[in-house]
């Protein structure tokens, strides 16, 4: 709050707040001042909140987790944002834009698309929203990353994980009702696995065959990629 002093505040994911929190945050609201943790003194501030959360929170008052106080002080201008299987002209515009951004983390030259890819990206139907899409494309741009060449082609093998999904659930719409399976050809924690060796195998010749940095590229802790690498016939 003292930081954001006399500008705006954003707060994410403000229904994972736990009671005691909330009540702190609404008499800062309501008094315009805030306390330091261990200190008695009060310091005035001037903050303009915007606050996100994927929870219904008119539901989470009924249910007692959130406070309808707090609810009614943050709800002066609520704006509605759609899941993004909602508003598919965005999946290009935030596919483009996270290629970008892995490129110059990846340090790689250029990179395009295949295209059958973009496709698949618009077939989905994106339960994780923004989120999801990040993860798919920051994981296609390490595996892609492993293969040689000036310019770097992301695959449709490179998001197998909803190709796959696509494929094996070829009639769920879009609104996430599916219907009947008739066949699966492989058992899905096979397919998981698969996945993950996959996808270490690609971060691990990234890091030139250096498991700590794996870790690191995988954003993944140093035990468990060892120990994962194990089980999995890596190691």
């Amino acid at each position: 709050f003292e930081l954001a002093d006399g500008g705006t505040l954003f707060l994410d994911e403000i229904g994972e707040l736990p009671l005691s929190i909330q009540a702190k945050l609404l008499r800062a609201i309501q008094n315009g001042d805030i306390q330091r943790v261990g200190s008695d003194k009060h310091v005035q501030v001037n903050v303009r909140l915007v606050a996100a959360t994927n929870r219904d929170l008119q539901v989470e008052v009924q249910q007692g987790k959130f406070r309808e106080d707090l609810y009614h002080r943050l709800s002066v201008y609520p704006v509605n944002v759609p899941p993004l299987r909602e508003r598919s002209g965005d999946i290009e515009l935030l596919v483009g834009y996270f290629i970008e951004n892995n490129r110059t983390k990846l340090g790689l030259q250029s990179v395009r698309l295949d295209p059958r890819l973009m496709p698949i990206l618009l077939k989905y139907s994106w339960p994780g929203n923004v989120r999801e899409l990040e993860h798919i494309i920051s994981r296609a741009m390490l595996r892609a990353g492993t293969r040689s060449g000036r310019i770097t082609t992301l695959m449709p093998s490179d998001i197998d994980s909803i190709s796959d999904e696509i494929q094996l659930f070829p009639n769920v719409s879009n609104n996430g009702v599916s219907a009947e399976v008739t066949e699966i050809t492989k058992d899905f924690s096979e397919m998981v696995d698969d996945y993950k060796r996959n996808l270490i195998m690609s971060a691990f010749k990234l890091s030139q065959n250096n498991w700590n940095k794996t870790a690191q590229l995988l954003n993944v802790d140093k035990s468990n990629i060892h120990r994962l690498g194990k089980r999995l016939g890596l190691k």
